[in-house]
């Protein structure tokens, strides 16, 4: 016989076994049976009836092996008891959807798994495989049995119920599926040319580096524990004092992010863990504000089991991922859960204004819920849909509609207090269609949109007025991205025009450009893209409304006299040892601090390197400004980090306590940056309007100190600054012919208002009257006012939510151009009035001389 002839022989002979024939097709039915509740919305009734199709499937091939005798020795029933094992797996992860036992596998485990069960199927043909392909074989057997050990070890609290409880249609003895698996994969294992040296060697690497990688893993585990916790204890007792910044603070300041680090933090927020036998049986879920599905991952529970987790409490660990992973999302506060929901598309319009530097975006959201309804009769799956927007530097939000009934619902201004209060009660107890957004510190906001029905889909559009950013002569729109619902299969359509046509445009090449030079791109969401072109100047337009006038003009700096005798460096892992050296040379002659370990310490030529090295070691810094002894005479300079603690996360700590009662006495500091995103902290505090405030690299920083000046604080209550943009916006009292748009007026608005409340931002205080009236006029979303959509009128009735007449409303793309003046509707009415007088006049007189 040629050795071509062999492997069909052995294929024809595997399909000529009616047994092995019957189980290939039983095991694709399972597997179909188990995709269905997973591809298809049903309730948890026919979910049921599907997961007692695959016990059906499994149990009957199981009789069709015994009563044909292939289970019995010398019959060749290995490889069909193995299509059994594998339909019995399913039917296991099956009946897991309705108890259970493990959470959803972890990416990397679920897919080791598929692997796995593939290769069992495979090792019916191993004769006519290669033998680097039976190489591969034999080292995912060694994988094999690991992982399956693991399993069997992890389920065995419940094996011993499983087989006590076997009468009831044999169901709880899927707990003896992984040891099923364990036992008969070294049987196969000795059946398959186990005798053969490389096969040996294969089979053992796979079960040797899987050890390995466990043994690694844990050891990076139990590196970041002991770490950690020795932080944490030693910053929680330092000094017997109480310290400014709460320990797990100063522990997220010296951690290094990494994968391990990560789920550490997140070890029963979201992994499973083995703590104590009441936490292996009802580990399934957490009283922590964590919006983030569990899931069970086996080297997270070993590498727990070895060496335990942190001594930080749930709460403490949120604030350290907040901090360091950008996890602010799904550390938001719920009223109701959002897991099964899914962001479908998202519309993006803008209109640019290039020789006014701004522009007004639209984004219309779609988001569904994925969730369908379980039971007849049972209460619909109603989930809250939160995003949160990052906004440019002095952007404002200037519209919000959601719709109800597939009719557009626009927003109403309100104080933030009334929006809140309405959102709350109805959402809590009532179940109905509202929606909010809120000013949010560290330029974004927040919008909030309830309820999404199960299967169903929702609709919210929030239109933002911004400034352009000005860069090296060109001026750039940035996307205004979002986190929220998922965002991995959405898809996106952009629109983007311009007033006047923009010179050297330069865009991302998403885009193709349509007729009037509109830019348009179709496809998946993309949180990152960019449009730029040539600065050609401002032009001097006004828009006039209620008596007041608005101009913009381009920002020049106004420098004033600056003594500076004191010096404060704003060290951490952002600046090199050059630059720290560089900046020491240029100030040598004044006084030189650096805060570490809580303390104010003056550099000297013995210390500098030891500050500096302990400094550094810090991922972040959050200076103390109340340490400035002489504020009129002090200069910090800083290198901002963008993942750091937010001021927010600092609330109700000493540190935030002295730095308010800082605030409230008026002090004046300059802030110089070298270069670089101010970090959340500073990015507040400058919202706050806490220091004057220049950036630029060192040599510009020389010419200052050189000069003896540093750049004023030139706003006030009639003008303000739009640094980002290079421009101010000024308002004058009386009545022009506009020629610009409204978003003139709201920007002044809100870059205003921000800059009346100043510290108290932060420190609280009465709210003014006159900002709340400024930011209803203007119909911008403020830290004093927010907008917010109900279902009904008498809901805004009964929270005293009114829409006032004397305001701009909401923004419109549609309505671009500017607002008449009251004199200009009465030119306007009166011309309507002459109109029909002189169309209308022949015929009266004729009636008249009729008579």
């Amino acid at each position: 016989m040629s050795r071509q002839s062999i492997p069909l022989k052995i294929i024809r002979k595997r399909f000529n076994d009616k047994i092995y024939c019957t189980g290939l097709i039983f095991l694709t039915v399972a597997l179909i049976a188990f995709l269905i509740p997973e591809l298809f919305p049903i309730d948890d009734e026919d979910e049921m009836i599907w997961f007692f199709l695959n016990h059906a499937i499994t149990v009957g091939y199981f009789l069709t092996l015994w009563f044909s005798g292939r289970l019995r020795r010398g019959r060749e029933g290995l490889h069909p008891f193995f299509l059994f094992l594998l339909m019995f797996l399913i039917s296991a992860y099956a009946l897991n959807r309705f108890i259970p036992i493990f959470e959803v596998s972890a990416p990397w485990f679920a897919v080791t798994i598929i692997l796995c069960s593939v290769n069992y199927f495979a090792f019916a043909f191993i004769r006519i495989a290669p033998v680097p392909v039976r190489m591969v074989m034999f080292f995912l057997l060694g994988l094999s049995i690991c992982c399956f050990l693991y399993m069997a070890i992890y389920i065995l609290p419940f094996t011993g119920i499983g087989m006590l409880a076997s009468f009831f249609f044999g169901i709880s003895l899927h707990t003896l599926v992984p040891l099923l698996f364990f036992l008969y994969t070294i049987r196969l294992f000795r059946r398959s040319n186990a005798r053969r040296k490389p096969y040996k060697l294969a089979f053992w690497s796979g079960i040797g580096i899987t050890v390995l990688i466990v043994l690694v893993y844990t050891m990076l585990w139990g590196i970041n524990v002991v770490q950690i916790n020795r932080d944490y204890s030693r910053l929680s007792v330092r000094r017997g004092r109480d310290p400014y910044l709460p320990a797990w603070l100063q522990v997220a300041a010296h951690i290094t992010p990494n994968p391990v680090t990560e789920k550490v933090l997140k070890a029963e927020l979201v992994y499973t863990t083995f703590n104590g036998w009441d936490r292996l049986f009802f580990n399934f879920g957490s009283s922590l504000n964590w919006n983030e599905a569990r899931k069970h991952d086996p080297l997270v529970m070993i590498a727990s089991t070895v060496c335990g987790t942190t001594a930080m409490t749930g709460e403490e660990r949120i604030h350290i991922l907040k901090s360091l992973y950008d996890s602010r999302y799904e550390a938001e506060e719920r009223l109701w859960s959002g897991d099964d929901l899914q962001t479908t598309h998202v519309q993006t319009s803008a209109h640019i204004w290039p020789r006014l530097r701004m522009a007004y975006t639209e984004k219309t959201v779609s988001v569904k819920n994925n969730s369908i309804v379980r039971r007849r009769g049972q209460w619909r799956n109603s989930q809250e849909a939160i995003y949160i927007f990052h906004l440019p530097e002095g952007a404002v939000v200037s519209s919000l509609s959601l719709w109800i009934n597939d009719k557009e619902e626009k927003g109403i201004l309100t104080t933030k207090a009334k929006a809140d209060s309405a959102y709350k009660t109805i959402v809590g107890t009532e179940r109905r269609d509202p929606s909010v957004v809120h000013w949010q510190e560290g330029n974004t906001v927040t919008v909030r949109v309830f309820p999404v029905m199960d299967n169903e889909e929702r609709q919210f559009k929030l239109g933002i007025t911004a400034p352009l950013s000005l860069e090296h002569g060109a001026l750039i729109y940035r996307n205004i991205y979002f986190d929220g619902p998922s965002a991995g299969s959405t898809g996106e359509d952009v629109d983007i025009s311009f007033e006047t046509p923009p010179a050297d445009l330069e865009r991302s090449g998403i885009f193709s450009k349509g007729k009037d030079g509109q830019l348009t791109a179709s496809g998946p969401y993309s949180a990152d893209w960019q449009v730029s072109f040539k600065d050609e100047g401002l032009d001097h337009q006004i828009f006039s409304a209620s008596n007041k006038t608005f101009t913009v003009a381009p920002y020049r700096k106004e420098l004033a006299a600056a003594d500076i005798s004191d010096v404060y460096l704003d060290i951490n892992s952002a600046w090199s040892k050059q630059e720290y050296n560089t900046v020491l040379a240029l100030i040598r002659q004044k006084r030189i601090w650096v805060y570490v370990n809580e303390m104010m310490e003056q550099v000297t030529d013995q210390n500098k390197s030891d500050l500096f090295e302990q400094a550094a070691g810090r991922r972040f810094s959050l200076f103390p400004f109340f340490e400035v002894s002489q504020p009129v005479n002090a200069i910090v300079i800083t290198k901002g980090v963008a993942n750091s603690p937010s001021v927010d996360d600092l609330e109700n700590t000493r540190f935030m306590d002295t730095l308010k009662g800082w605030l409230s006495g008026g002090q004046d500091v300059m802030l110089y940056n070298l270069g670089g995103e101010l970090s959340p902290y500073m990015r507040t505090l400058k919202e706050c309007r806490t220091f004057r405030y220049d950036q630029g690299d060192i040599a510009a920083l020389k010419e200052l100190l050189d000069a003896h000046r540093f750049p004023a604080s030139i706003e006030n209550d009639q003008r303000i600054v739009i640094e980002s943009a290079g421009m101010t916006i000024t308002e004058t009292p009386g009545t022009e012919v506009s020629t610009a748009p409204d978003h003139l007026q709201r920007l002044f608005a809100y870059n205003h208002i921000m800059h009346a409340m100043g510290p108290r931002l932060l420190t609280g205080g009465e709210e003014s009257d006159s900002l709340v009236a400024e930011a209803a006029a203007s119909y911008v979303v403020t830290p004093l006012s927010s907008l917010v959509v109900l279902e009904k009128y008498e809901d805004y009735e009964r929270f005293n939510i009114k829409d006032g007449n004397n305001s701009l409303k909401n923004a419109s793309l549609k309505g671009k151009g500017a607002v008449p003046e009251p004199h200009e509707w009465a030119l306007i009415v009166i011309g309507i009035l002459l109109i029909v007088y002189l169309k209308f006049r022949p015929v009266s007189f004729k009636r008249v001389a009729d008579i």
